[in-house]
């Protein structure tokens, strides 16, 4: 569900007790209780004093050069227990609620307290007046994790001065190392509990006339949290609140944070944005020109011609836009002639999916009606609507059969008004140009059985026995697939016994796993077997019974761990943090000394790309304050050598992006396929041996989510300046071996009959 329609579906609990009908929260008006005096908390309370009494844990005053950040208009008109407001017929100045303001924090900083200023506070003097400081709760910029605060502490009623200001002097300061959000927050007991004073000032005049201010992330800051309504019924159905309802406030709290930030934002960032023409929400990094690096195809479509790092929109000048076709691409070579061909995929049911045949000279001739690919599907119809297309999400080449020939994999969606879902369609490649339809053969699932909403495929050979298998991942809650291909032509589904499936949850009468997304395969603990990360979108609301992203390692039996552990707060123990909406990870050794990277985007408003550094045992570190990736509300993600200066660049939505983090020394394998493997190389294997370690990659047909990361296979190595061995299983032609020794810092490109090419150009 997107975020404004979340916010839509909370703002229509609130209403009035008056009798005079539902409103929103951008409707209700505070009712003013008098005029205040415009004083900031000037006056603090001396560093020095009589020792603490029973009703503060803290006092003292800050330390001078402090930063104050602050969204109010410093005008207070009210506070919540002078409204009349209501949510689900509950006043909510009678109810048990958090208010809490968000603060966002741009780098690393240290918290020393904060300001708050009270608009209703308990007439007794001793009597304890509690704030705290928390983290953040899936980063959807209202929600804060309360079973784990960073700090909690009281001052006493009658230290407030005259204006209803108090600050709260943390006895020690809390760092928070990575750019963020950090919540103030308190606990309203009901009727007589202190009350935060409140402005009277929207976002913008036009967004309360329209009553929808709190769409934009960046709007509105404060909120409220009813903590111990969890469950309740609106629209005449049971809806879930793991940490208790959660709303939005369009008014500012008087709420001031005071931080010393530790660090500046860096003058040169580990990620660059290259100017000229940027991705958008899907692409796939190919050469189709065949001159050594890697082109961009991306949702539109659009093709972006690369020249050294330097792109140029070529959609006209290939005979691209000429053609009636829409959406995004995955590269193949279906045909085995050393051009690279693309499969347009398109999310929507009233356009069909098209092939189309690369020339090496740069153009494309569309081939889907003489391939014999036909999107068209009669199981799946949305109401009121005559076009028989799939919704296709997404699209992986593999040679199922390991034929030599590379078979495809449409991965379909769903039908938003009824909530219905598609059937994916598998073509098997003749070898003669064209294909026939596998649905429901070969132990792939039948049009007739119960359908899936299909994310994404990504193929792998998981196990490195020559064949290829898939993974195929699921939205709303489903299970993912994982077609384990058995040698034979045929595949088996092996989710569960593997534990590739999602976790499964019981709530209520039914069953749940994830809203999987994306998903990225790599060796992430050096013991040269494939794992996996798994991207889920979890909303807070579901945190109890919905997969969060995972971590799943393999083990020498061929199932897999989750390495994330059960998630049980909002930090997993492979060091993700929770994000409600991640989308899509890519892998890479960005920094080149020898561990696997991770990138994962977030989709909706304001959300950030986060990024880690692998540590190489399966475990990431945080930094998103030095490698400031500016992609908010991401989506798709492809990786690729850009500029050929040996390290991977990065492909986001809206930005092309320079690595400038790459300090080892590393190796490009680029794979080609002879007479019984496929020209392109696409599902080999590669192992390289160096040092004593050995490295595990592989040539990838889709990335899950509709992306494609390059052909080109890239292992950082760290301080080793030199390849002892390499071996390649090509899918369908057994294994070959390559002794070195190779010398680091070069791309070799690697061919079925065991010859080799040293360089970026082509032989």
């Amino acid at each position: 569900m997107r975020r404004a329609v979340i916010l839509a579906a909370l703002a229509a609990l609130i209403g009035c007790d008056d009798g005079g009908g539902e409103a929103t929260s951008e409707d209700a008006q505070p009712v003013a209780d008098g005029a205040v005096a415009d004083v900031g908390p000037d006056a603090l309370p001396p560093d020095m004093g009589p020792p603490l009494r029973a009703c503060e844990t803290t006092r003292g005053a800050l330390p001078d050069g402090l930063e104050t950040l602050a969204w109010d208009d410093d005008t207070p008109v009210a506070d919540l227990s002078t409204q009349t407001w209501t949510i689900l017929d509950q006043p909510l100045a009678e109810s048990v609620l958090h208010e809490s303001v968000r603060f966002d924090l741009d780098r690393p900083a240290r918290v020393y307290g904060f300001s708050i200023r009270y608009g209703h506070l308990p007439d007794e003097g001793e009597a304890p007046v509690a704030a705290g400081l928390y983290p953040d709760f899936g980063y959807n910029g209202f929600d804060f994790w309360a079973p784990d605060p960073l700090w909690t502490g009281t001052r006493c009623r009658d230290d407030a001065d005259a204006d209803g200001w108090l600050t709260f002097r943390l006895p020690q300061p809390v760092e928070v190392a990575q750019p963020g959000l950090v919540y103030v927050a308190h606990r309203r007991e009901g009727v007589g509990s202190p009350a935060w004073a409140f402005d009277g000032t929207p976002p913008t005049p036009e967004c309360e006339a329209a009553g929808d201010c709190c769409a934009p992330f960046t709007a509105c800051h404060s909120a409220w949290n009813l903590p111990e309504l969890t469950e309740y019924v609106a629209g005449g159905a049971l809806n879930f609140a793991f940490n208790g309802l959660t709303t939005t406030f369009q008014y500012d709290y008087l709420v001031r944070l005071h931080v010393e930030y530790l660090e500046p934002v860096p003058e040169a960032p580990v990620f660059r944005p290259i100017e000229g023409p940027t991705p958008s929400n899907r692409m796939a990094f190919g050469d189709y020109d065949g001159d050594g690096d890697d082109d961009l195809f991306v949702n539109g479509p659009r093709l972006l011609r690369n020249d050294g790092g330097a792109f140029t929109d070529v959609t006209e000048d290939s005979g691209l836009a000429a053609l009636d076709v829409h959406g995004s691409g995955v590269w193949g070579d279906y045909d085995n002639d050393g051009c690279l061909d693309v499969f347009v995929f398109d999310e929507t049911d009233s356009r069909p999916d098209h092939l189309l045949r690369g020339d090496c000279a740069g153009g494309f001739a569309d081939v889907t009606e003489a391939a014999g690919i036909a999107d068209v599907q009669s199981v799946v119809r949305c109401e009121g609507r005559e076009t028989p297309h799939a919704p296709t999400a997404a699209a992986a080449w593999l040679d199922v059969d390991a034929d030599g020939f590379l078979d495809l994999y449409q991965g379909n969606f769903i039908c938003w008004n009824e909530g219905t879902f598609y059937p994916d369609t598998v073509w098997h490649n003749e070898g003669d140009g064209t294909f026939t339809e596998w649905t429901g053969l070969h132990g792939f699932r039948s049009a007739n059985q119960t359908q899936l909403a299909t994310r994404g495929a990504n193929p792998i050979d998981y196990d490195q026995d020559g064949d290829v298998d898939l993974l195929v991942s699921h939205y709303r809650l489903q299970v993912n697939l994982f077609y384990r291909n058995l040698g034979d032509g045929t595949v088996e589904p092996a989710q569960l016994q593997l534990n590739l499936g999602g976790n499964r949850a019981r709530k209520g009468d039914t069953t749940y796993y994830g809203h999987t997304i994306g998903t990225a395969w790599g060796d992430l603990d050096g013991d040269a077997r494939f794992d996996v990360v798994v991207a889920n979108l979890a909303h807070p609301r579901f945190f109890d019974f919905s997969d969060k992203t995972q971590v799943l390692l393999q083990n020498p039996d061929g199932t897999f761990r989750d390495l994330q552990g059960d998630f049980a707060i909002p930090m997993g123990d492979a060091g993700l943090r929770y994000q409600e909406t991640h989308s899509v990870p890519t892998l890479a050794d960005f920094d080149q000394d020898g561990a696997l990277d991770l990138v994962i985007s977030a989709v909706y408003d304001g959300r950030p790309t986060d990024f880690y550094w692998g540590n190489g045992d399966g475990t990431f570190r945080l930094d998103v304050h030095s490698t400031r990736i500016p992609v908010t509300n991401g989506w798709g993600m492809a990786t690729a050598d850009i500029d050929l200066d040996g390290d991977p660049d990065l492909a986001a939505q809206g930005a092309m992006l320079e690595n400038t983090g790459g300090a080892g020394h590393w190796l490009q394998v680029r794979v080609v396929g002879g007479a019984r493997s496929n020209r392109a190389g696409i599902g080999a294997s590669i192992r390289v041996e160096a040092g004593g370690r050995t490295f595990l990659r592989h040539v990838n047909g889709g990335t899950g989510q509709g992306c494609q990361d390059s052909l080109v296979a890239h292992v950082g190595l760290g301080d080793l300046d030199s390849v002892d061995r390499i071996t390649v299983r090509f899918v369908g032609a057994g294994e070959v071996a390559f002794e070195g020794p190779f010398d680091a810092d070069q791309r070799l490109w690697l061919f079925e009959d065991g010859s080799t090419h040293a360089g970026f150009a082509p032989p």
